[in-house]
């Protein structure tokens, strides 16, 4: 069950992460919302196991608030003076859509290497060579969310 304390986490979470393009750590949050670290840890649990966000395994801290990545990954995303990672093209191109910002998604072929940019500006991306390549279907995605 969802508690308010988790939608206000969530949301601080989501501020901040923007913000500074990093994820904040659990007692960053806490001091923003004037709460006890122990229960914003407990509200990140909840929302880990409700699949609004991904934690890291040992520390507890946050690797995901899709689409933000909190640890840099193929595909980096410059928006303004910021760069932040999505775990795919997918979330890459989800951060540009939630910031609502021109944008340049740098990444790489898979296949070969060969450095690989789609530019987004006014909410549409440049013409680009290649093509974007899901190996998992999206329902089957939250079976292992970090290799997906």
């Amino acid at each position: 069950m969802t508690t308010r304390l988790d939608n206000q986490v969530r949301l601080e979470l989501y501020r901040e992460f923007v913000r500074t393009a990093e994820p904040p750590s659990t007692e960053t949050i806490a001091g923003l919302l004037d709460a006890s670290p122990g229960d914003v840890r407990a509200a990140m649990e909840r929302l880990a196991e409700g699949k609004a966000i991904v934690l890291q395994p040992e520390s507890r801290e946050i690797l995901m608030a899709n689409p933000l990545c909190g640890v840099p990954t193929p595909f980096r995303v410059r928006i303004q003076d910021r760069t932040y990672f999505g775990s795919c093209v997918w979330d890459a191109l989800g951060i540009i859509a939630m910031l609502k910002n021109d944008a340049a998604v740098d990444s790489s072929c898979a296949c070969c290497g060969e450095a690989m940019a789609i530019r987004v500006s006014g909410g549409q991306p440049s013409q680009t060579q290649g093509i974007i390549h899901f190996a998992i279907p999206a329902k089957q995605w939250w079976q292992n969310i970090v290799f997906t």
